[in-house]
């Protein structure tokens, strides 16, 4: 799911909720409590961190009011993961659209919380999905690797809340 896109026609059909662009160093986001407390459950994509520290981070974020990233886990954990292990100061800018509420608290109002648990990831999914199809502007590294390439291996890798 975190590769697919659809056409630009088609997401512009579909309204994310409000939302604000800001530009922040990564040093900020991954001081967020959040995305500390979070952070720990990506996996390392190493073929990621190894394009990273050739090139700019390209696409932007979408992240929630609490700073996580819907669209950009992996970058950011790739990003943490250079600071510790290869440049402490490493601290690019970062694009960001961040969803101004949490609008999908509505749905902790339904009481199976085994389906309100799916209801929440499909939303996030849905937002993730449309955002991309809008704002992702590069579809490959300088080197010609498409970008989805990076997000498949992301999906594939084991991530904490799989275990």
């Amino acid at each position: 799911m975190a590769s697919d896109r659809i056409s630009k026609k088609t997401a512009k059909l579909v309204n994310l909720p409000p939302h604000i662009w800001t530009i922040e160093k990564a040093s900020f986001i991954l001081t967020q409590p959040d995305v500390e407390a979070n952070l720990e459950k990506v996996p390392v994509n190493e073929p990621l961190v190894e394009s990273l520290l050739k090139e700019d981070l390209k696409n932007p974020f979408l992240c929630l009011p609490n700073w996580w990233p819907l669209a950009g886990s992996q970058r950011i954990k790739a990003i943490d993961h250079i600071r510790k292990e290869h440049n402490k100061d490493y601290d690019p800018e970062m694009y960001i659209c961040k969803i101004e509420k949490d609008y999908h608290n509505f749905w902790y109002l339904w009481g199976d919380t085994e389906f309100r648990g799916k209801a929440i990831a499909l939303t996030f999914q849905l937002w993730e999905l449309v955002f991309k199809s809008l704002w992702y502007k590069y579809d490959t590294t300088e080197d010609g690797t498409p970008m989805t390439y990076y997000e498949d291996l992301g999906e594939d890798l084991k991530w904490e809340h799989d275990k």
